[in-house]
């Protein structure tokens, strides 16, 4: 006999989400760093244990008109009908007693996963069964809204691009191997490309580094004129999620970059640009950085390269390239089997696309969003305006 319950307890529930292999975002602290969203927790019992559960994100549309989101959930065996459909009918009955026209998720679960750069080669983890779990949310009344390629069309990027910490059999792979899986043009700029030049790269899980982090990201929004997340908001990210939220730098010391410089013919401009920046930065100045966040699923590990900044200034040293590789070395150490670079277009002809493929990258193209309806009317009206409403928001913020 299945029972449905809304607040659960949180260290059951975030317990399921890691045993399950579930995404970050389903996480309980996740809600907490998502504090403009009002959060439900809820799940299925099956003679008192937890069988399905998943995170709502509430948000308040227009006066008491609400939406439920559920990033990357449910935490639920897609394949099983009757357990699904227990879920989606008192997901129904929620949302209509909080007043939500309709219930969006965005399943942890892929169409494929090929190789990029020899699509011919799959993996088959987060799309096994995707076909039985599809049709499954359609036959349930679920509205696919579409296999959308552009990554701005979705709330999260339908395509993404990992690095494989594993082999095709699943095992392991070591530091070196993982180098040898890379593109020799890639390979080129890391290692002793960066540290004869005097690059080098730390790693924290200390708030008061946000700060410097913060710092780099600001270069990477006025170059491409957006506008990413601010201080508080990376600030309760480390909060709730410590020992997993990491702080990533790619840092030069100037002197030994000089030095190369006048050993090695370096021209006469780039002589100066360093010896002025020497005068402005002091020895050491930070170049790059990233935040990674490590998983705390108990089988499939993945973890996750969720922002990075770049200062464009001494380019030619490659200091990005080095970040990526020191995501994926500190992954590695954490027995992770993906390393998530994240989004990219899905025509795979992006800048990010080809910066990401470097590292022997797989494409996961997940299945993308569903709608659930509640009120038809008013989903009708969300869906005509809401482009539109989009447009102003983005024209205001320029």
């Amino acid at each position: 006999m299945y029972k449905f319950k809304t607040n659960i307890n949180k260290d059951e529930y975030n317990k399921f989400v890691w045993q399950n292999n579930s995404n970050f975002m389903q996480e309980a602290n996740w809600a907490k760093v998502k504090n403009n969203w009002q959060n439900i927790i809820c799940g299925v019992y099956n003679n008192n244990k937890l069988i399905a559960a998943c995170s709502i994100l509430v948000k308040t549309l227009f006066k008491n008109l609400k939406m439920f989101y559920i990033p990357r959930g449910y935490v639920i065996d897609y394949k099983n009908e009757d357990i699904l459909k227990f879920m989606t009918e008192n997901i129904k009955i929620l949302a209509k007693k909080n007043h939500a026209f309709v219930v969006k998720i965005d399943p942890y679960f892929c169409v494929s996963e090929k190789l990029f750069k020899n699509q011919n080669e799959s993996f088959n983890y987060l799309s096994e069964n995707y076909s039985i779990k599809n049709q499954n949310l359609l036959n349930l009344g679920y509205k696919h809204t579409g296999f959308y390629t552009d990554m701005h069309k979705t709330i999260q990027p339908r395509f993404q691009m990992a690095v494989p910490l594993i082999d095709k059999n699943n095992n392991k792979l070591s530091f070196d191997e993982l180098l040898k899986t890379f593109k020799s043009k890639c390979r080129y700029y890391l290692g002793d490309y960066h540290t004869k030049r005097g690059v080098f790269f730390t790693h924290s899980y200390d708030k008061k580094d946000i700060k410097e982090f913060v710092k780099i990201l600001k270069f990477t929004e006025n170059n491409k004129n957006i506008n990413l997340r601010n201080e508080h908001y990376f600030n309760l990210i480390m909060d709730n999620f410590k020992n997993r939220a990491c702080l990533i730098f790619g840092k030069v010391n100037l002197k030994t970059y000089l030095q190369f410089l006048k050993n090695n013919n370096g021209s006469e401009q780039e002589i100066t640009e360093t010896k002025q920046l020497i005068k402005e930065n002091g020895e050491i100045m930070t170049l790059s950085s990233a935040l990674l966040l490590l998983p705390n699923t108990k089988d499939f590990r993945c973890s996750e390269y969720l922002y990075a900044g770049n200062d464009l200034r001494l380019n030619k040293l490659r200091i990005s390239n080095g970040v990526a590789l020191e995501a994926c070395k500190i992954s590695i150490e954490n027995n992770c089997d993906y390393c998530n670079l994240g989004g990219v277009d899905g025509n795979l002809k992006d800048s990010l696309s080809i910066f990401k493929a470097k590292y022997n990258a797989i494409i996961l193209e997940f299945a993308g969003e569903y709608d659930l309806v509640i009120n038809k009317v008013i989903y009708s009206l969300y869906k005509n305006f809401n482009p539109l409403l989009k447009n102003i928001y983005k024209k205001k913020k320029k």
